[in-house]
């Protein structure tokens, strides 16, 4: 007894590829409603700063990404 296919499908859609654009692998996601609301929960909470012991550039730049892929998915 397996995983029905909606299911199956929305995990695989969540791994990120080597060589895929992240813009182009969040546009992929955002079709799947399943993976969507997944990444988006996974975006908001990776965004949160108030999560980390230290915010550095480093941080503030994957903020920024992951806040044009949330309003990419919420478009």
């Amino acid at each position: 007894m397996g995983f029905d296919r909606t299911i199956t499908d929305a995990v695989a859609l969540m791994t990120h590829s080597d060589g895929v654009d992240y813009m182009d692998y969040v546009r992929m996601i955002k079709e799947n409603p399943i993976a969507k609301a997944v990444k988006l929960a996974d975006l908001k909470h990776n965004s949160d700063l108030t999560r980390l012991d230290v915010v550095d550039e480093k941080s503030l730049k994957r903020r920024e990404k992951y806040l044009k892929a949330i309003a990419l998915l919420e478009e």
